[in-house]
C-alpha cells in the first residue's frame, strides 16, 4: 500500500520521542560540545538542558501551505549549559535535518552576546546541593527549629523541613543567590512557613564555596545561622512558636472535609459532558477541525501550547496564537517576598504538563494525548494524558430570539445551542496550577483563557506584613501579587500585512436638525 503524505499541519508537530533521541545522541558525539549527562556529577560540565521542535520560518510555512513550495526542513533547538568552560554561558542551537541531524549551529540573537550562565534556570542537580547546603547550614539552628516547628532539617524522619526558592535570583546580572522560604513538609508545605527565610550564594560551579549571605527570622535579619542561634540559647530571640500540625483535618490538604448547612446532595454526581450521537471534532495527528475551524497545534517544553495556521471555512485568521510567558510581582515585608518577580517560562513552564484526571481536569468523553518533552533529562520523558480535547456545551445560547406580538403570543421563537471545543493543557510551576485553554465558537469567535488555581505563594506573617497582604491562617500571609500573561497573535485576516490603530470615542455637540435650538 502507498504511504499517505504527510499532513500540512505536521511541519508544526511536536519531535517525536524518535526525533528527541536522535538530537541528543547526535550532539552527544560531538566532540568539539564536550557533553555530559545532565544527571550527576559536577555543575562545572556541559550539558543538553532542552531540546523541542525550532518551528520553520514563517515565509517558507506559507510557500509550502500556500503555494506549493518544497516542504520545510524539520529542525530542533536545543540549549546547551557550557559549564565547563573558561567564561560558561548557555547557547542555543539549530539542529537538522531530522529524523536524521548532520548538523548544527548557534542561534543568535539581538546585540550578539552569550547568555551568562549564572542567568540559566535550576537543575534537578543544583536543587540536590542546594537541599545538601541547607542542610549543612542549618545545623547550628537544630534546636531553635526544633523548640518552635517541631521539625528540623536533617535526620529529620517524619518531621521534616524543605524550602521554597524564588527568583530573580539576586540584584545585578551575574549574580546567583537565592532566598530560600523554609517551610514544614507537609501536604501543602507552601503553606507552612516557619519564619525562617535563608539567602544562599551559589553562584560559583563548585557547591563547596556556596555560603549562607543572610538570614530573615521573625523580622529580625542575621549575618549567620551562628548568630541567630547564638541569640536563641541566650533567651533574647523572640520566637515564634508553633503548633502541632494535625495529621487529618490538616487546613491545607485537598482532602474533601466540611459540609455544607443547605442539606442538599454532595455524595452524588453532578452534571457531565455527554456526545450523545459521538464526537462532532476530528483529530488527525497534530490537526484538529471542528465546524468551520482546522488548526495546528503543538505542546512546546519551553512555554506551553502553541497554535498555528488557524483558519475559518478554510480563511487564514492567524499563522499563530501562542502562550509566551507568565509573569507574577509580589509585595511583602520578609526579603523573599519583597523579592519575588516569578517568570514561569524560566521554570519550564512548556514541560510540567502532568497528567490530567478524567472527570475532574477534563470531561471523561474528551480525547488524551500525551506528550514528550526533554528538559533537564538525559532522554526523552513521557506525560501520559498531558493534553484534552473535548466538546463543551456553554449554558448559554449562541443566538436567540423570542418575536413576540404583544399580545400574549409570538411569531417565532429561533435560538442556536451554545458550544464550543476545547483544547486544554495544564502546567503545574511548583505552587501554582496554570489551566491553559483555547476555545473555539461556531460563529468564528477564538478565546484564550487561563485559569490559576494550585497554592498561593505565601510567606511567614508578621504584623508588618499586613501591608502588603492578607493574613489566611495564623502564621500565614498571603502575599498582594499581580499576574500578567502573555500571548504572541500573529493575525493575518485579508493578509499577511499588518496595522494597528487605536479608536477613541468623544461626545460631538452638534444641533438638533429636526428641533431646532436643541442640541
Amino acid at each position: 500500500p502507498t504511504v499517505p503524505p504527510p499532513d500540512q499541519a505536521s511541519i508544526f508537530a511536536d519531535l517525536s520521542p524518535a526525533e528527541l533521541r536522535a538530537v541528543r545522541t547526535f550532539l552527544m558525539s560531538r566532540p568539539e560540545l564536550g557533553l555530559s549527562p545532565s544527571q550527576g556529577g559536577p555543575l562545572a560540565k556541559n550539558t543538553l538542558f532542552l531540546v523541542e521542535l525550532l518551528p520553520p520560518k514563517k515565509r517558507l510555512a506559507l510557500r509550502y501551505l500556500d503555494q506549493g513550495g518544497p516542504r520545510p526542513q524539520r529542525q530542533a533547538r536545543a540549549v546547551v549549559f557550557f559549564g565547563a568552560q573558561a567564561e560558561p554561558n548557555i547557547t542555543e542551537f539549530a539542529v537538522g535535518p531530522l529524523p536524521r541531524p548532520s548538523s548544527y549551529r548557534p542561534l543568535r540573537f539581538k546585540g550578539g552576546r552569550a547568555i551568562p550562565f549564572a542567568a540559566r534556570p535550576m537543575t534537578q542537580l543544583e536543587y540536590k546541593l542546594l537541599h545538601r547546603t541547607l542542610a549543612e547550614a542549618m545545623e547550628p539552628l537544630y534546636r531553635l527549629l526544633r523548640d518552635s516547628t517541631g521539625f528540623w532539617y536533617h535526620n529529620c524522619s517524619r518531621h521534616c523541613l524543605t524550602f521554597s526558592d524564588i527568583a530573580p535570583r539576586g540584584l545585578a546580572s551575574g549574580e546567583r543567590r537565592s532566598w530560600l522560604i523554609l517551610q514544614r513538609f507537609v501536604e501543602g508545605f507552601f503553606l507552612h512557613p516557619v519564619g525562617l527565610e535563608v539567602l544562599v550564594d551559589h553562584r560559583d560551579p563548585d557547591p563547596r564555596r556556596w555560603a549562607v549571605q543572610r538570614l530573615w527570622y521573625n523580622g529580625q535579619y542575621f549575618s549567620s545561622p551562628q548568630e541567630l542561634a547564638e541569640r536563641y540559647e541566650r533567651g533574647t530571640l523572640a520566637v515564634a512558636r508553633l503548633a502541632e500540625p494535625p495529621f487529618q483535618q490538616l487546613f491545607s490538604s485537598y482532602e474533601p472535609r466540611g459540609h455544607f448547612t443547605t442539606g442538599t446532595p454532595t455524595e452524588v454526581h453532578g452534571a457531565k459532558v455527554c456526545e450523545p450521537q459521538g464526537r462532532r471534532y476530528r483529530l488527525r495527528g497534530n490537526r484538529l477541525e471542528y465546524g468551520g475551524w482546522s488548526l495546528a497545534f503543538r505542546l512546546r517544553s519551553s512555554a506551553g501550547l502553541q497554535l498555528f495556521d488557524l483558519r475559518f471555512n478554510g480563511e487564514r485568521l492567524a499563522y499563530e496564537v501562542s502562550v509566551q510567558e507568565a509573569v507574577a510581582f509580589y509585595g511583602g515585608h520578609t526579603p523573599a517576598a519583597m523579592q519575588t518577580k516569578y517568570m514561569d517560562a524560566g521554570w519550564g513552564m512548556g514541560s510540567v504538563t502532568y497528567e490530567l484526571a478524567r472527570g475532574i481536569d477534563c470531561p471523561e468523553a474528551a480525547t488524551y494525548l500525551d506528550a514528550h518533552h526533554l528538559y533537564d533529562t538525559d532522554g526523552p520523558v513521557r506525560f501520559p494524558s498531558a493534553v484534552c480535547v473535548f466538546e463543551l456545551p456553554t449554558g448559554v445560547p449562541l443566538r436567540r430570539h423570542f418575536d413576540s406580538d404583544f399580545q400574549g403570543g409570538f411569531h417565532f421563537y429561533a435560538g442556536l445551542e451554545g458550544q464550543a471545543l476545547v483544547l486544554r493543557t495544564t502546567s503545574t510551576v511548583y505552587n501554582y496550577d496554570y489551566i491553559w485553554d483555547f476555545l473555539l465558537y461556531p460563529n468564528g469567535v477564538m478565546e484564550a483563557k487561563v485559569h490559576a488555581t494550585g497554592f498561593i505563594h505565601a510567606t511567614f506573617y508578621t504584623p508588618q506584613g499586613r501591608r502588603y497582604g492578607s493574613r489566611v491562617h495564623s502564621h500565614v500571609l498571603g502575599n498582594l501579587h499581580t499576574h500578567l500573561v502573555h500571548y504572541k497573535v500573529d493575525l493575518d485576516i485579508a493578509g499577511t500585512g499588518n496595522s494597528f490603530e487605536t479608536m477613541d470615542v468623544r461626545f460631538e455637540n452638534i444641533s438638533n436638525p429636526w428641533s431646532p435650538g436643541a442640541r
